[in-house]
């Protein structure tokens, strides 16, 4: 009976407003219920940077040693990289650095090296701003120091695994998200620096 009584003081309340005072606090209801329904979507998209399913099923054998830190100098970003899995289509990924898929090279190794992490300017937002030429270190957890150069930048769908495929010469993948409600993938492909720059 209380709850009526409440429904009824509220309709009440609702007729003796003006038009424009009912518009208003209908807009910012309406403005309130989006902004929670994006946080929801934003919350619920945080653990998910995947490529398409199919992607999983190509793992390659890993023999040196695995990547712990990545820089960007350009930019002064120095992340910790951990080990990732993909399960069930979802990739693995850390919210305070970046992740190093492990079915994909290590450095030194013949093979692409993918490495990605969220579109945050604190993690790996600055990637979609690196140009030809720019370094990128990788350290590894035998404590050596891998420069890459960026070869090439892009902007795909999920659906399009090519670039964290294996390769057959040494490779870094870089990837975010990007785009309106992250639906595509920043890519940044980079090279061993063979010493020209």
């Amino acid at each position: 009976m209380r709850w009526q009584n409440r429904v009824k003081h509220l309709q009440s309340y609702w007729r003796k407003q003006s038009a424009t005072k009912r518009r208003g606090i209908f807009y910012l209801v309406l403005g309130v219920s989006l902004w929670f329904l994006f946080l929801g979507w934003r919350v619920q998209r945080s653990g998910i940077l995947a490529f398409d399913k199919t992607a999983v099923s190509t793992v390659v054998q890993s023999t040196g040693s695995r990547p712990i830190r990545i820089r960007l100098p350009k930019f002064r970003v120095d992340l910790a990289v951990t080990e990732a899995v993909v399960t069930d289509g979802t990739w693995e990924i850390s919210e305070t650095g970046a992740s190093h898929w492990n079915s994909s090279a290590n450095p030194v190794e013949s093979g692409n090296v993918v490495i990605y992490g969220h579109n945050k300017n604190s993690l790996f937002g600055p990637i979609r701003w690196l140009e030809i030429g720019d370094e990128v270190e990788v350290t590894t957890a035998e404590g050596d120091t891998i420069i890459y150069r960026v070869e090439e930048t892009a902007v795909v769908s999920p659906k399009d695994i090519n670039y964290v495929l294996p390769t057959n010469s040494e490779r870094l993948t870089l990837y975010t998200c990007t785009g309106f409600l992250d639906r595509q993938r920043y890519i940044v492909i980079a090279l061993p620096d063979s010493g020209d720059f």
